[in-house]
């Protein structure tokens, strides 16, 4: 398969999207790091993966090194599909926000842009897989954002971006003998919101009056919904003054861009619409080679186009 050629593929569903992805994602293995698989075309093998091919060169030995410390209380451990698996999105938070902390001022620039505010004074901090703590502060579950960029305003408050990071994945089942299963829905199988998520929700303001809770928590939205909450949860704690949900995703994943997304934000009142935001993947990366400036940008930034986009 010749990655340039999947460049001219039109896409016009998301069985289409993803299966010109996984190609683009074999090709990508056999082309680029020229290495062998295991079982699936688009799973590294354990002797490559445990070197980190699944990262950016320029930035492997420096994440590699992050991921050996031990987990920090506010972090998620990650997957093993995280280092092997080049269809699923677990690694790209790492390879798209790992190298940001080398330009924070960039970043504060960056974000500014991509939220369309000047209320940005400085970003302290860029968290991969972070929830806050004690849990039962917030959603009283484990529940954890991709990216967490914490940054005061300019009347130096601690504020939030949640960033859930797609590449390939669409709708989000629910697990039966899940604890978020007992969460949302009763003995019998029907939607009823507990605890934490039934709080959070009523008080957050984001809903209209219409949204029901069977909206909310369907496969469609639920992740989104969660992810929202928790940001949400840390301003009705005072954990946070301001909280932005940030969805980023490639536009050719139609899931997100023409059903999924569209829709979420129906669903939101007019005092809360602009705190959630979506962003592609495209507008992202052309945003990021305007403001930020980091090592190895010219490489970095090529990796990610080719690497994520066709």
């Amino acid at each position: 398969m010749d990655m340039k050629t999947l460049n001219e593929v039109g896409i016009s569903s998301y069985s289409q999207f993803k299966h010109e992805a996984r190609l683009h994602q074999w090709a990508y293995r056999e082309q680029v790091l020229k290495v062998g698989y295991n079982k699936y075309k688009n799973v590294l093998r354990y002797e490559d993966a445990k070197n980190g091919l699944i990262f950016l060169e320029g930035y492997r030995d420096e994440i590699l090194e992050k991921l050996k410390k031990t987990i920090e209380p506010t972090s998620t451990p990650p997957s093993g599909f995280m280092l092997t698996n080049l269809l699923r999105s677990e690694h790209i938070p790492y390879n798209i926000f790992f190298p940001m902390h080398h330009d924070l001022d960039g970043c504060k620039r960056l974000f500014c842009d991509l939220l369309s505010t000047d209320d940005i004074l400085a970003i302290d901090k860029i968290n991969i897989e972070y929830h806050p703590i004690p849990i039962e502060y917030y959603l009283n579950d484990h529940t954890a954002f991709d990216v967490y960029v914490a940054y005061k305003n300019r009347a130096n408050k601690q504020c939030g971006i949640g960033i859930e990071v797609k590449y390939t994945e669409n709708s989000y089942p629910l697990k039966p003998e899940s604890h978020e299963y007992s969460q949302v829905k009763d003995e019998n199988g029907s939607t009823c919101l507990k605890g934490r998520y039934a709080l959070i929700t009523k008080e957050c303001g984001y809903y209209k009056e219409d949204v029901t809770h069977d909206m909310l928590v369907s496969n469609k939205f639920r992740q989104i919904w969660r992810n929202h909450i928790l940001g949400a949860s840390m301003v009705l704690k005072g954990k946070i003054k301001k909280f932005t949900s940030v969805t980023l995703f490639p536009s050719h994943n139609v899931h997100f861009s023409q059903d999924a997304i569209p829709k979420y934000q129906k669903f939101l009142t007019k005092e809360h619409y602009n705190e959630f935001v979506p962003v592609t993947y495209e507008t992202l990366f052309k945003m990021m080679d305007k403001y930020l400036f980091v090592p190895h940008k010219k490489e970095w930034i090529k990796y990610l186009n080719e690497r994520y986009l066709f």
